[in-house]
């Protein structure tokens, strides 16, 4: 039986129990028509439940994308990474839990970059 809270996708279900942005047609139609050629690095900021960044993993598998999937709310950081981890694409997908402008200096340094940003 389907949880009602449970949303089917092509090839995962996602919860948004305890995200504050919930699964809407915004989110589907970003995460269906984002321009992913030859992305292999994608970070997704204000993630929630994960939607665009599953969307973007199931669309890039060919590519072996890494994402990375960023919310100041730690409630939607846990539930994105629940249903990262209920995905067929946990090793792909990761979870911050913090501050966009934060991260974004704690990266700098690193050199990281990325190839899309949603």
């Amino acid at each position: 039986m389907t949880d009602s809270r449970t949303f089917q996708f092509q090839r995962f279900s996602l919860a948004h129990g305890r995200a504050g942005m919930k699964v809407g047609t915004d989110g589907i139609l970003l995460g269906a028509w984002a321009t992913i050629d030859d992305c292999r690095n994608i970070l997704d900021v204000g993630t929630g439940c994960g939607l665009i960044a599953l969307m973007l993993a199931q669309r890039t598998e060919h590519l072996a994308s890494k994402i990375t999937a960023i919310d100041i709310d730690l409630l939607a950081t846990q539930q994105a990474a629940e249903n990262f981890n209920n995905s067929p694409w946990p090793d792909r997908l990761h979870t911050c839990f913090g501050d966009f402008e934060e991260f974004a200096e704690a990266k700098q340094p690193e050199g990281k970059s990325f190839d899309l940003i949603v």
